[in-house]
């Protein structure tokens, strides 16, 4: 569990994530608010793969620095909001929010509900990912409240799915972030399935050692 969150970290990774935005406006010419969905989409697959590989490899440092994944999950998640927040932002200077999610807009609206919903779950995540906030709630409800990293993941992945291939808005048809975002959330499946059956392999062990 990473219940501290650090300056330093989150400098880091907040110069990394805006440096990512800006590759992705400057070099690769991708809107400003694309970027930002793109970027809090990477940060949110990075939050979601740390829990699966700490179980199913050991941090081999104890350096607070080094010891990735696991002590940066806070700061990660906590951009993830950031940068999926100021995607949302400039999404709506363009386009009033009642016009996003109205009824009867079809699959376009529907998408942007569920962003909005992945959104306000991650707010809901990221009030709760500091330290007193988790003393407060006890260790075992902190951990209830963030298995729903796993829904926002969902939610972000169907919002962002429906745009690269449903979409007429725009280009028609996926670019190389719409391969690579599938490729991703079938990577959390698998990594959440394997530790899971590993998990299980590891409790029958305990309970019934083999000799």
């Amino acid at each position: 569990m990473d219940a501290k969150n650090t300056p330093v970290q989150h400098a880091i990774v907040g110069i990394l994530s805006l440096a990512l935005v800006s590759i992705f406006v400057f070099l690769l010419q991708i809107s400003w608010s694309v970027a930002f969905a793109r970027v809090s989409f990477i940060l949110l697959f990075l939050v979601l793969i740390i829990g699966p590989i700490t179980r199913l490899k050991k941090p081999i440092t104890h350096s607070p620095y080094l010891r990735v994944p696991i002590t940066w999950r806070g700061e990660i998640g906590i951009w993830f909001f950031l940068t999926a927040l100021t995607h949302f932002i400039i999404v709506l200077i363009g386009s009033p929010l009642s016009d996003l999610i109205k009824m009867g807009g079809g699959g376009f609206s529907l998408t942007n509900l569920l962003g909005l919903i992945a959104l306000f779950l991650g707010l809901l995540l990221t009030a709760t990912s500091f330290g007193k906030v988790i003393v407060f709630l006890g260790v075992e409800s902190w951990k209830w409240l963030h298995h729903l990293a796993y829904v926002i993941f969902y939610l972000v992945s169907a919002h962002l799915v429906y745009f690269q291939f449903f979409s007429t808005y725009g280009e028609i048809g996926p670019d190389w972030f719409g391969y690579l975002a599938v490729a991703m959330a079938v990577l959390v499946i698998i990594l959440q399935l394997t530790a899971f059956v590993l998990g299980i392999k590891k409790h029958r062990n305990e309970v019934c050692p083999i000799n």
